[in-house]
């Protein structure tokens, strides 16, 4: 048996795992890499691995940097079957279809189209609830598990020669209003174990719900806006449900909310189909016709001439619009209007990847490039990390130790992350590998 670290080593980005045992292969995940541009240079080299000897793709959810390479891994000849929840389909479809358009538009560059894309869907054979037994065959069982992250998202277990290899793709944060709290592996002889928070331990999200809360009065109070740079998937929709919660418990004024991106819009409405996979206190709210993503004070806006009107120049309104680490989209409109101003804030809800603009602001920047011009930051910027889609570290440390692995690999995580987790899986005595990419190992 060999496993292949083709993705998300080292880094926080662009995961993809390669095993084969028994004359079975296998990958799970197919991700993008983003953040630095050496880094994104990484989605033009070649796989370690066949694309064409691929047997299965097993995905365990629908962000980009899980999912965005799959139309590359069909157009150089996989023609395997594709697994993953229910969801996680519908979720691929938009993400695959908005990231085509976005390469098309970059000409020569492109990674892929949206005919490659829309081949690439066409690979989803199998679909599964959590818990339900696949047989990949060659004896090989999978099973999906609830991994808490966002709305679909899955942790793998994988059965094969006698062993059993669990995958935790990204886990969730606990106490989510939108998505339940990860469920526990079994136990693993071995455990490919994100990292991405391994250095952090969240604020508690009513704490985190509070600072959000203040952030909105105090920025209102000054006269200026609130921007929120968003990811399309979970964060946006766990951000206007907690407003809408604001809302009826009259702790926000009353105000405009826009959801500035059509990415997010189409993934809102993906969430709404699948209110029963909620946790119970969402579940209810929904079966009693009150809709957090659709109330008085929040507008849509599919159109670019709709997102024009919005007054960002005034004071007042509520923003989220991605991308989430500010890498592109029309959050970066709204940067360069309201990063110069007192009066605004910029709240970053999520991670913000080294090499970034997000990362940058965050870091505390004074001046970054928006849209080709040179921006003073001034606004008020405010971190809330507790809204985190991602486990921190006693949550992962925790959730490994009921694994009991023979051996551990970290992935998915940067470097202080990584050698921080590291370090308090080996003081519980568990074996830790940290791989490089492209690493092989032999189990």
């Amino acid at each position: 048996m060999r496993l292949t670290f083709a993705g998300a080593a080292g880094t926080v980005t662009g995961s993809c795992f390669h095993l084969e045992a028994r004359g079975l292969q296998l990958a799970v995940d197919c991700g993008m890499f983003q953040g630095l541009p050496d880094l994104e240079e990484r989605n033009y080299e070649p796989f370690p691995f066949d694309p064409r000897k691929l047997d299965w793709l097993v995905l365990t959810h629908g962000h980009l940097d899980h999912l965005g390479l799959i139309p590359r891994l069909v157009r150089e000849g996989f023609r395997g079957r594709i697994a993953c929840t229910i969801p996680t389909r519908d979720i691929a479809h938009i993400m695959l279809m908005d990231a085509a358009r976005i390469q098309e538009e970059e000409g020569e560059a492109a990674l892929y189209s949206v005919e490659d894309a829309l081949a690439a869907l066409d690979r989803f054979g199998v679909l599964a609830d959590y818990g339900e037994p696949i047989s990949l065959g060659g004896g090989t069982t999978l099973r999906f598990h609830d991994a808490g992250h966002i709305l679909g998202a899955a942790f793998v277990e994988l059965s094969l020669a006698g062993k059993t290899f669990v995958f935790s793709g990204d886990l969730g944060n606990r106490g989510k209003p939108l998505v339940e709290d990860p469920s526990y592996p079994p136990r693993a002889d071995f455990l490919v174990l994100e990292s991405t928070y391994g250095d952090r331990v969240h604020r508690p999200i009513q704490e985190s719900i509070e600072l959000l809360r203040q952030a909105i009065l105090d920025t209102f109070a000054a006269g200026g806006n609130v921007i929120i740079p968003s990811f399309a998937l979970e964060r946006t929709q766990e951000v206007l449900f907690i407003l809408f919660k604001l809302w009826r418990e009259r702790k926000i004024p009353r105000c405009r909310i826009y959801l500035d991106s059509p990415l997010a819009t189409h993934a809102t409405r993906i969430f709404e189909r699948y209110t029963e996979w909620f946790p119970a206190p969402a579940r209810r709210l929904f079966r009693k016709k009150r809709d957090p993503f659709d109330f008085e004070l929040l507008q849509y806006t599919l159109t670019r001439r709709a997102s024009k009107r919005i007054p960002s120049d005034e004071g007042g309104v509520i923003i989220i619009a991605g991308s989430g680490m500010c890498t592109g989209g029309r959050v970066l409109h709204h940067l360069r209007k309201n990063l110069p101003r007192p009066e605004s804030s910029v709240v970053f809800v999520g991670f913000q990847a080294v090499g970034t603009l997000g990362r940058e602001i965050l870091d505390g920047a004074s001046r970054v490039q928006v849209l080709g011009s040179i921006v003073p930051v001034r606004a008020k910027i405010v971190r809330i990390d507790g809204l985190s889609a991602h486990a921190d570290q006693p949550i992962l440390v925790d959730w490994a130790l009921h694994a009991d692995p023979g051996q551990v690999f970290l992935v998915h995580g940067e470097e202080p992350a990584l050698a921080a987790l590291a370090e308090k899986l080996s003081g519980h005595g568990l074996a830790v590998h940290i791989p490089s990419w492209h690493e092989t190992v032999e189990l």
